[in-house]
């Protein structure tokens, strides 16, 4: 489930470093980076989907390719890619590399960890690469992967697949092509080493710990102390004590929109009810509810992911227009807002815009699980979303939430909506190979879709990191933090 959990550049300096070299530095720096994180590692297997524990495997695993830090295709294990048809894929694969268990990679490591991923009871990945129907070694470096139809979002999912060596199951002990290998792992810190075989540039540091801090004061503490060096999440509260230290925030777009979504079987069937809220309710819940820290939105695709539009019109408040509509819904409207609990202010705030305009609202607070029951049971007059686009395209949101709910779609649509049109259209969106013509495409369903106001979108949520003096790094859309690729201290 997706709902919502509420540059400083030096690419330029790596990649002019050829494979197996070391960049020079100051002799002065350290050996050794902490990064701290407000979540925990739960598993080692290369085949979990969560966000929480690929930040942490990421250092060690490796896909076929990789977005960089703008969401841009790069190469990784696979060198090169093309399509031979519609629904085949032709993958050459990078030489020279090994395993950290010193095994040689090549293609049949590949063929195993997509079926792996695809058949292993418990694996994460399998919907995710559900269109994959075939995998075949072509070459001892060069394999097909064939889809059951053309997949425009086939390398996005790639990077999802970590290789792992042909026949290793021992996730206790991970085995990547990484370049960090695992030293240890005990007390919430995962300790890595330098890959000195590592087929690209050797990482700066030569140890890395990942170390999870829960309590947000504490991570601060530590922060400040220098025991760690890197915070990849910074409490809101905390900014201000860190900019008193002269440490510079960063802060980037999470890739999570949230929403309110509106139960086209409730008493919200009514358009003239759902245009009455659209109009009520204020613009400024990110300004006065963040921190600082959420980004006000209208629209449905984060920024800076494929469906996004740069010139898409803000919605603005308007309680004349509000109220017009109400008085053409005749009668009492009593309603109750489901949100996920710790999301208290944000309901109150909506019941207050909507006593405005004589519809009065009861807001209901749930854990987690309970509030995913109520919401997929369709049961929810109208509640909190979030979303997070994982793919970096909307073409995923639309297949999960707004398609009708069928086989293969509409899996979190809890609104009963059904708009047979935008339906065909997503189908299509969903097997375009053409570029330009699927982001246009993803654009008219996102204007097609406000029209019929059953989804409004709030805000989207920012992340916060620090970074110590004199480190530098590219922060990623993806939320990844590499740590080869924090640098220090860098002399020519």
């Amino acid at each position: 489930m997706k709902y919502s959990r509420l540059l400083i550049s030096l690419s330029f300096l790596l990649s002019s470093c050829v494979d197996g070299e070391v960049l020079s530095f100051d002799s002065d720096s350290r050996e050794s980076i902490t990064i701290a994180y407000a979540e925990p590692l739960s598993t080692f297997s290369p085949l979990s989907y969560e966000a929480k524990n690929r930040k942490y495997l990421a250092n060690i695993y490796e896909p076929l390719v990789s977005f960089d830090s703008s969401f841009n295709m790069e190469t990784a294990l696979a060198v090169s890619w093309g399509r031979l048809d519609d629904s085949t894929w032709d993958f050459r694969l990078r030489e020279d590399v090994f395993f950290h268990d010193g095994s040689a990679f090549d293609a049949d490591d590949v063929v195993y960890s997509l079926r792996l991923a695809q058949d292993q009871e418990g694996s994460e990945l399998g919907a995710l690469l559900g269109t994959i129907e075939g995998v075949e070694k072509t070459g001892t470096h060069r394999l097909s992967i064939k889809t059951d139809g053309p997949d425009p979002l086939l390398l996005n999912k790639l990077t999802y697949l970590y290789i792992i060596p042909d026949g290793y199951e021992d996730f206790n002990v991970p085995v990547g092509t990484g370049p960090y290998r695992i030293s240890s792992y005990s007390d919430n810190i995962l300790e890595l080493e330098r890959f000195e075989a590592y087929w690209g540039a050797l990482a700066y540091f030569k140890e890395a710990k990942l170390q999870y801090i829960s309590d947000p004061d504490e991570r601060k503490e530590a922060f400040l102390s220098g025991e760690v060096q890197v915070l990849a999440n910074v409490p809101p509260q905390a900014v201000a004590d860190l900019e008193a230290a002269t440490i510079e925030v960063e802060d980037f777009p999470s890739l999570e929109v949230s929403f309110l979504m509106f139960n086209t079987k409730s008493v919200f069937s009514d358009e003239n009810l759902r245009a009455a809220v659209w109009n009520a309710l204020g613009t400024d819940f990110a300004e006065t509810l963040g921190g600082g820290y959420l980004m006000e939105t209208s629209q449905v695709a984060a920024s800076g992911i494929t469906g996004y539009m740069a010139t898409w019109e803000n919605r603005v408040q308007d309680l004349d227009a509000a109220k017009q509509a109400r008085a053409l819904y005749e009668g009492e409207v009593v309603v109750t807002l489901d949100l996920p609990s710790g999301l208290a202010a944000l309901g109150e705030a909506i019941a207050e815009d909507l006593e405005q305009i004589d519809i009065s609202v009861s807001v209901n607070s749930l854990s987690p699980d309970l509030f995913e029951d109520k919401i997929l049971s369709g049961a929810s007059d109208f509640y909190f979303f979030g979303w997070k686009y994982d793919l970096a395209d909307s073409a995923d949101f639309f297949e999960s939430v707004i398609h009708s709910k069928e086989e293969g779609y509409g899996e979190f649509n809890g609104i009963a909506y059904s708009n047979l049109s935008l339906d065909e259209q997503i189908e299509e969106a969903s097997s375009l190979l053409d570029y330009t013509q699927r982001r246009t495409l993803l654009e008219t369903l996102t204007e097609q879709l406000m029209e019929d106001q059953v989804v409004l979108p709030l805000f989207e949520s920012r992340v916060l990191y620090a970074l110590g003096s004199g480190l530098y790094y590219n922060f990623r859309l993806d939320g990844l933090i590499m740590a080869s690729e924090i640098v220090e201290n860098m002399v020519k």
